[in-house]
């Protein structure tokens, strides 16, 4: 670091010279004025020089010029009449007096730089929308929120492209989608999504949340831990909804998987299954770390599931995975009731 002098000992000059001191370690030599007038004798111990008194034969000396930016040229004309070459002399204009000051304010933990504000990480949302080649056309297309994010799913399973996202990407289930549905996307999103938000919705059924909204929830991102889609009610309870799309030994065997694999889920299973709610359709909105952990129990239970079943689950072709996903999340969501702060939305039906 050359040797160097501020000249100015007004409040531009000392809070460059706070600021170089405390951020980089660099003391000025001295600080130079024109005239004493009101200018103190020294600053934290370093002397105020008035110029005619100076000695200016260092040519390795640099002189940063440190008053309000309208007196610069006159500040340097003084010094080009003390044989101060121009390459000696550094201006300290708006821009580097403000980068000096936020590099400053930036280490002070009471202050907050509009840098360091715009530099926060805003929060991301995905909430993917699982599409299939064989999806039948929509008649009343509408709008999808910009928050929404179209994956094709069964994309291994296929020679058709119709989205760049797919879910036959890294770490997939694409080829078990006849099995699992939508479940490939949520898979997907498991493994390939960091967002702060996660979620998934359907090509006919997306939640009645709007782009406003979604912001609006992401603000107040301290209030809640999942959004799910109001529990369709069930009478007298929801023991015996399996029985419309399972076959009874792939439910025993989902009971046995989750006796493995999650016995303190499977210890609150008959009890929440004699409850009346049932969360449909495997949608949700949660932040990462309950996504994450929702996706690690489901299908951690139908993977062991698979190997249970007779014909084996990843030989068949008849959604069943797809089904019990939905029994597992009203049992991870309903055993959770307590520990997460649960939102409940619409959704919205597209035909």
């Amino acid at each position: 670091m050359y040797p160097f002098c501020i000249y100015g000992a007004g409040i531009v000059a000392v809070s460059i010279y706070t600021a170089l001191k405390t951020t980089y370690n660099c003391i000025p030599s001295a600080f130079l004025i024109s005239e004493r007038g009101a200018n103190p004798l020294e600053i934290d111990g370093i002397p105020v020089k008035i110029l005619t008194e100076w000695s200016t034969s260092n040519k390795e000396m640099m002189y940063l010029i440190a008053v309000p930016e309208s007196h610069h040229a006159v500040i340097a004309g003084l010094l080009f009449e003390h044989k101060i070459d121009s390459e000696q002399i550094i201006f300290v204009g708006n821009k580097l007096e403000n980068k000096i000051m936020g590099d400053f304010y930036s280490e002070m933990p009471l202050f907050m730089t509009v840098q360091q504000m715009l530099a926060i990480k805003k929060p991301v949302i995905e909430v993917f929308q699982a599409k299939s080649h064989v999806d039948h056309t929509l008649q009343n297309p509408v709008n999808i929120p910009n928050y929404v994010c179209p994956i094709q799913v069964g994309a291994e399973l296929t020679d058709q492209l119709i989205l760049d996202r797919r879910d036959n990407e890294g770490d997939n289930i694409s080829l078990k989608n006849k099995n699992y549905c939508e479940l490939t996307a949520t898979y997907y999103a498991w493994k390939h999504s960091s967002a702060d938000y996660k979620g998934i919705c359907h090509y006919r059924r997306i939640f009645d949340i709007s782009d406003q909204q979604i912001q609006r929830l992401i603000e107040k991102k301290s209030k809640w831990d999942v959004v799910l889609p109001y529990p369709s009610i069930h009478y007298p309870n929801i023991s015996g909804q399996h029985s419309r799309y399972i076959n009874e030994s792939d439910w025993e065997a989902m009971c046995c998987a989750l006796k493995e694999t999650a016995p303190a889920y499977y210890e609150k299973f008959r009890e929440i299954f004699s409850g009346p709610y049932f969360y449909n359709y495997n949608m949700l909105i949660a932040r990462k770390e309950v996504y994450d952990d929702y996706c690690s129990f489901i299908f951690s239970v139908l993977e062991r599931t698979e190997a249970l079943t007779f014909p084996k689950g990843w030989e068949r072709a008849d959604r069943f995975a797809g089904y019990l996903g939905e029994n597992l999340t009203t049992l991870y969501f309903m055993a959770n009731r307590d520990k997460l702060k649960m939102v409940h939305a619409g959704k919205i039906w597209l035909t």
